[in-house]
């Protein structure tokens, strides 16, 4: 990178391999969260991470069953100062580590915990 061209055809490349990425966790997200009311997130166009929002109180609920499945995701809080956040809603997803395959399966795996903790807390709260 001898100069500002050569680091835009860097960022370029670096966007060619995370676009597909980005995408599918939108398009899985989309599909089974899309019309649900337990969860949005951003559909990011530069950087490296989702915010998922799930319902309050229920990031942990999410972040814990996945760990318990193998999923890595990264703390609930992590995205707020000293890892505290007030509403325990928000989970940061990094999609740019996984394959593709690997990166559809983690995907669907946090949709079912988000599902899991969502109506359950829906549940309780009637």
């Amino acid at each position: 990178m001898k100069d500002t061209d050569g680091l835009r055809a860097h960022m370029r490349r670096h966007r060619a391999i995370l676009a597909p990425k980005f995408a599918t966790v939108d398009r899985v997200f989309s599909e089974q969260l899309g019309d649900t009311g337990l969860a949005t997130w951003t559909r990011p166009t530069g950087g490296y991470f989702v915010a998922l929002r799930v319902l309050d109180g229920g990031a942990r609920e999410v972040v814990r069953p996945a760990a318990e499945a193998g999923i890595a995701v990264t703390p609930a809080g992590a995205t707020h100062p000293h890892d505290n956040d007030p509403d325990d809603r928000v989970i940061r997803i990094g999609p740019t580590y996984p394959t593709l395959a690997e990166l559809e399966q983690i995907a669907y795996g946090i949709t079912v915990c988000v599902r899991l903790a969502g109506y359950e807390r829906l549940t309780a709260q009637h």
